[in-house]
This record gives C-alpha cells, sequence and structure tokens, in this order.
C-alpha cells in the first residue's frame, strides 16, 4: 500500500519510505558498500509538507513486486538487507500524499527525499568484504608510523591488502600498496592515525560525491572529537570490525557538504568538506560584507571578520571557538556562525541540512574576502562571487565504539573537561584568634592584624 506498483527513479541513496520502516542504504552496489540498518527506525522522515494534491515526485525508489516480497510495497522476510519494525500510522496514495499525520488533511513531503535524515545506525559487512585497507597516518610521528607497521603487519596476515598514501608509500613503506585516486572504489575500510586533522584528510582524499568506505579512526593527536578508538588495543577493535558480517557495527553517518564557487555565474572551484567552510576578510584590515540567502530566499547582511558554516562534526571545531551551539553528529542540521559580527543582534543559526545556503560578496563591498575548506585550499573570493553551500548526497560513515551517540558524549565530556576543574578548588585559610595575633604582636611580628596569616597546619 506504499506506493502501488510504481517504480521511482533514481535511486542512488537511502530508500525514503513514509512507513516506520528501517531503511536500508541503496546505493548502487560497489565493492566497498557495507549494508547499513539504521538504528532509529521510525524517525527520521522529512520534516517539510506539501499540502493538496500535486503530481508525485519521481525523486525515490519505491519497492514493487518485481523488488522484494510478492505484495506490491510491501518487504519480505527474505530480504537480507532490510528490518522493520511494527505498524504503520501512515498511510500513502499513488499520488505521494498521505494521511494520518495531521488531522483533515493529506501531505506530501517537500524536503530532497535523496537526503538520508537519519545518521545512527548498524554496519554490516557484504560476503568477502573487508579485503583492501588504506591506512592513513599523522605525519611526522614516530609513533603513529610505528603503529602502522603494526596495524598493516596484522592485516596482511589475515589475507587482507594495505593501503597506504603515495608521500607514506615513496619514503616509509614501499612494500606497501600505494594509494591513487583510480583506487578508490576499491577501498572497503579506511583507518587513520591520529587526531581530528588526519581524519579531515582521509575525508578530502575522496572528494567526489560517491559512496564512501567507513573509516576507523585511532587517537593518536593531541586533541580529538572524531577519534575513539585505542590504538594501543588495536588488535581487539580490529577484530571486532573484522567481525561484522556476523555481529554489526555501530555507525553514524557523518554530514559532508559540497561547495560551489562561482564567479560570473560560472562554476569556478568544487569543493567537499567534513567540518566547515569559512568565508573571511582574510588579510585584509577591513570587516567582510556578506550577503547570506538560504532556499533562494535572502536573510541577512554579516558586517563581521567571517562567516562559519558547519556540519555538526564541526560544531566542535571553528564553531565552537567562535560561540557556536555544540550539535550531535547524528542531527541532520546546518550551523552557521559570524564571527566576530559588528552587530551583536546576529548569533549563530541552526537550519535543516536540506537547505541551500549561498553566501554572496556583493559588487558595494569594501574589499574581497577569503573562503577556505576545512582548513585548507585557500583561495581568493572576489566582488560578486559567491559560495553555494548544500549537503552532499554521501556522508562519511564512522565506526562507532559505543552505541548511538555516546561516543561524542564521551569525547566532549573528557576533551573539553565537562564536570572537572580546571585548576584546584580554593580554600579559605582557617580563622585566627584574636589571642593568637596578640601574642604574635607581642613576640615581635609588628604586621598589622590584615597581614597576618595563619601558621600551616599540621598533616
Amino acid at each position: 500500500r506504499l506506493l502501488g506498483p510504481y517504480t521511482l527513479a533514481n535511486a542512488a541513496h537511502v530508500t525514503m519510505q513514509v512507513r516506520t520502516w528501517t531503511a536500508r542504504l541503496s546505493v548502487p552496489r560497489q565493492r566497498h558498500v557495507p549494508l547499513l540498518r539504521y538504528r532509529n527506525p521510525s524517525l527520521g522522515v522529512p520534516r517539510q509538507l506539501y499540502t493538496g494534491v500535486h503530481a508525485l515526485r519521481k525523486s525515490t525508489r519505491a519497492y514493487t513486486r518485481n523488488d522484494v516480497g510478492s505484495k506490491a510495497g510491501q518487504p519480505s522476510d527474505s530480504d537480507p538487507d532490510v528490518g522493520f519494525s511494527e505498524g504503520c500510522p501512515i498511510d500513502c496514495d499513488p499520488d505521494g500524499y498521505s494521511s494520518g499525520l495531521v488531522r483533515g488533511s493529506r501531505l506530501k513531503y517537500n524536503d530532497p527525499q535523496s537526503l538520508p535524515l537519519r545518521r545512527r545506525g548498524f554496519l554490516q559487512w557484504e560476503p568477502g568484504r573487508p579485503s583492501n585497507v588504506l591506512i592513513v597516518k599523522k605525519p611526522r610521528n614516530e609513533a603513529a608510523t610505528e603503529k602502522l607497521r603494526d596495524i598493516a603487519t596484522w592485516l596482511q596476515k589475515r589475507g587482507i591488502n594495505v593501503y597506504v598514501e603515495r608521500p607514506v608509500h615513496a619514503t616509509e613503506f614501499s612494500d606497501l600498496k600505494c594509494f591513487q585516486k583510480s583506487s578508490r572504489t576499491d577501498i572497503d575500510l579506511c583507518i587513520t592515525l591520529g587526531g581530528d586533522g588526519t581524519v579531515l584528510f582521509l575525508a578530502s582524499l575522496f572528494d567526489e560525491d560517491e559512496p564512501l568506505p567507513p573509516v576507523m579512526s585511532f587517537a593518536m593527536g593531541s586533541l580529538g572529537f572524531l577519534t575513539p578508538f585505542d590504538a594501543s588495543h588495536f588488535e581487539s577493535h580490529l577484530s571486532r570490525v573484522l567481525e561484522a558480517d556476523n555481529n554489526p557495527l555501530f555507525c553514524t553517518l557523518r554530514t559532508r557538504m559540497q561547495c560551489e564557487v562561482r564567479a560570473h555565474g560560472r562554476i569556478q572551484a568544487v569543493h567537499t568538506v567534513l567540518n566547515e567552510v569559512v568565508v573571511d576578510r582574510g588579510a585584509v584590515p577591513n570587516s567582510a560584507l556578506l550577503e547570506i540567502f538560504i532556499d533562494g530566499n535572502y536573510v541577512t547582511t554579516v558586517d563581521a571578520d567571517g562567516l562559519i558554516i558547519a556540519t555538526p562534526s564541526g560544531s566542535t571545531a571553528y564553531s565552537m571557538s567562535a560561540g557556536g551551539s555544540l550539535i550531535a553528529p547524528s542531527v541532520p542540521c546546518t550551523i552557521i556562525t559570524p564571527i566576530a559580527p559588528l552587530s551583536l543582534s546576529f548569533r549563530p543559526i541552526v537550519i535543516p541540512e536540506s537547505s541551500t545556503i549561498t553566501v554572496h560578496l556583493p559588487h558595494y563591498a569594501r574589499s574581497h574576502a577569503r573562503a577556505s575548506f576545512d582548513g585548507k585550499n585557500a583561495l581568493r573570493l572576489r566582488k560578486d562571487s559567491s559560495i553555494t553551500v548544500s549537503t552532499s548526497r554521501n556522508p562519511l560513515p564512522m565506526i562507532n565504539l559505543g552505541n548511538l551517540d555516546s561516543d561524542w558524549y564521551e569525547g566532549i565530556t573528557s576533551k573539553l573537561k565537562w564536570n572537572l576543574s580546571l585548576r584546584p578548588v580554593p580554600h579559605l585559610p582557617p580563622p585566627r584568634s584574636v589571642a593568637s595575633m596578640e601574642q604574635a604582636s607581642m613576640d615581635g611580628d609588628n604586621r598589622p592584624y590584615s597581614q597576618l596569616r595563619p601558621t600551616p597546619r599540621e598533616p
């Protein structure tokens, strides 16, 4: 009863059904794409809707008789990729409008149905995977180099091919396979040895908007909100990951953003970021004047040192330093944070990840601006140019140590020292009696009473 016998096109991403099903990741079956089942099945429906009767937007894929079962739109128990929850409070008709959510009305979603609004799930390997692993380490770090050698040896003993990036292959590990852009579709699993910067560098190696392999991050940096695994126990952690075909892993789909730089109506560059895109004044002493449009609607003009557009993963980075909110990685949203705005009324805002943001540098601005993407690829933003930011259709799958967002909560409580004092708690000295202070004066201590300090207590 979901969509009857209709077969919809563009099944590039997550199966979006308005029933309370646990969806599956319906990406084209590439070698490195494991099966994924969402952890929160009854949530994640789009929130913006149409009312009335319109033509069906053919942007998602529905189950049909030829797809999974004998009944149209009904999943079969033999399909291993799909899990289901009981009950279906929403009834859809072939036009895409549903009843049951709003009394007396039928609704159809207006959000882009190609975006997976749910972010937490279970990860399970397809048969024979993983067979190719890419390891990226923190540069110029001897401890990371030794750990890479240990992990590579451990994986090779189990018949797994190990890849490293080109500079590491040329200078340190010529016996391992060299990772190239052409071989990125062969990678089944990525491992990082470092901090959050190492994870960002790894994400930049997969800058195309295509399905990414899952990432396992070992903490070997100074600060890391993306690195939950302890490198000293890599054998037990990796053994658990390799057994995910029988015992699924916790996984969070980390939002990525696609940034298009336009000048005079033409695309000049395209960058994909995991944390944030920053537009600031650069080396110019004047503040940057930036116009903000969301979904084509003018919102405000920012007169500030700059502007940060961040993902939930980036909420603990530059955006946090500029006063932005901390957002759990499973929340499908985008954070817009001004940097030292001249107008104190402009505060950080959180908008849906399905919205498209355009930052325009008007022709009447006092000077040019500068843009950077995850702290790299800085470029000059000339007058009358713009940056359009939208959510990538393919997020970065991060393997979690704990369930749901427990890794994130552990990270902010330990790294930000929540519930801990940054300095010893001060204590008032014990009071001294008047007689003791008079005795000190008789003994030759001529200091005024206000300067007399108590003698330390015996331990």
